[in-house]
């Protein structure tokens, strides 16, 4: 029997998803929790739980009594993530047992920042450490609101991502 999650997760969950993949909140912007309840349906309460555990995993800046916002990253943060970012990825490789990289991913969706978050958790899981799954998971969360404006910016993203895929097909890693 698959069991439902509670209110809190699928509150989290809910506001998550928006705030990182489909809205338009900018650096440094407040997030607006009397919108975020009427979104998800949910009283304020878990809808602030919601928005403290996304503080704690450092997608937003908590103010205190003051609400929450969406952190501003200066140049070199930002490059600091992507070097974060490329150190779990190489180390994961580096860290796994000596065995043939696993079949590239079929992703089912054919956005480019989807199949490039589903394949750094796959090389993620080659480390065979759940705690460099979740550091994975978390940057690519952390970076998910700038890989977005990337994809409109970087003309060539898709075709990037294409190749590190086929790169992976291919056990180049």
């Amino acid at each position: 029997m698959i069991e439902k999650a509670g209110t809190g997760e699928r509150v989290y969950l809910a506001i998550k998803t928006f705030l990182l993949a489909e809205s338009d909140y900018r650096p440094g912007e407040r997030v607006d929790i009397g919108d975020l309840s009427r979104r998800v349906g949910a009283s304020a309460s878990p809808v602030r739980a919601a928005l403290h555990r996304m503080a704690g995993e450092r997608l937003l800046v908590s103010h205190q009594g003051e609400g929450f916002s969406f952190p501003r990253l200066s140049e070199p943060a930002l490059s600091d993530l992507y070097q974060w970012n490329a150190a779990l990825l190489v180390n994961a490789l580096r860290a796994g047992p000596a065995r043939a990289l696993p079949p590239a991913p079929e992703i089912a969706v054919s956005a480019p920042l989807a199949r490039l978050e589903a394949l750094f958790a796959v090389l993620a899981a080659q480390s065979d450490n759940v705690e460099v799954e979740w550091a994975v998971a978390g940057v690519s969360d952390r970076l998910r609101r700038v890989r977005r404006a990337e994809i409109v910016l970087v003309p060539d993203f898709g075709d990037e991502v294409a190749e590190l895929h086929r790169l992976f097909g291919d056990g180049d890693s």
